[in-house]
């Protein structure tokens, strides 16, 4: 057996990730059990417990500090990902709360990252999956995602190049790329039959695909490394979503370029 964890707190946002950790339990075929830390024994836990009963999933009660509890039980080895509130305000200055990021720097398994005002449907029925324009980095986010997935969703692929990225040798551009997508997509997603090509910026298009297609997840991988200069293009989707972000942590191995760690 498999379980989602959704992370809960006492605020308003804690429904939003409950109904996403329930959708990611559809996608996933695992069970959701929901979690709250408490940070002191005068705290009320009634907004999480309340929610959970509700939703007819188990509830336990963890001791703080938050970080370590959280991090804590999604190491369990029958724990397969972790729900957590964002906790900021898409498009704010801060994409994440101190919880949310300390979660995402130091968790080996997936973390779905849910706005604090997004509005989850029954069911995640499309996925967008932006991938940086280069084979080595958009294997991580392929390998990744496909072992999580047993519910039927449709697949929006979205590649996004920069200067850096762009393939060589272009003599027409816009017919070359559209073979050069067909490729892609026969190589590593053979029951995908459309693919978005778009220029940078990585988190623009992203925000504008997502809308387009009317994506209801969004899948990223990253190296969890956050220091200055890295992770760019995840922080600034997790600013701009309105729909939830899964982070798939991948390796630096798995990363052959270093420079484009932190895209996704």
């Amino acid at each position: 057996m498999s379980i989602v964890l959704a992370a809960l707190d006492t605020a308003a946002a804690a429904r939003p990730v409950l109904e996403t950790a329930l959708r990611i339990g559809q996608l996933t075929g695992a069970d959701v059990e929901a979690v709250h830390v408490r940070r002191g024994r005068l705290e009320s836990i009634e907004t999480p417990e309340l929610l959970a009963a509700r939703s007819k999933v188990p509830f336990r009660l963890l001791e703080g500090p938050v970080e370590p509890a959280l991090l804590a039980a999604l190491g369990a080895p029958d724990v397969l990902a972790a729900v957590i509130g964002a906790r900021a305000t898409p498009g704010g200055r801060r994409p994440v709360g101190r919880t949310a990021r300390h979660i995402l720097e130091h968790a080996n398994k997936p973390i779905v990252i849910t706005p604090p005002d997004a509005i989850v449907p029954s069911s995640f029925r499309r996925i967008l999956v932006p991938l940086e324009g280069t084979e080595a980095s958009s294997r991580p986010v392929l390998e990744g995602l496909w072992p999580l997935l047993v519910a039927d969703v449709e697949l929006v692929v979205l590649h996004v190049f920069t200067d850096v990225t762009l393939p060589a040798m272009l003599d027409r551009p816009e017919y070359d790329l559209e073979i050069w997508g067909r490729e892609f997509l026969t190589r590593h997603l053979p029951h995908t039959t459309h693919i978005e090509l778009r220029p940078g910026p990585v988190a623009k298009q992203v925000a504008e695909v997502s809308g387009e297609h009317g994506a209801d997840l969004v899948v990223l991988s990253w190296s969890q490394d956050s220091s200055a200069g890295r992770a760019h293009v995840v922080w600034e989707v997790l600013g701009t979503s309105s729909v939830p972000v899964l982070l798939l942590p991948v390796t630096p191995v798995e990363i052959e370029d270093p420079v484009k760690a932190s895209s996704p």
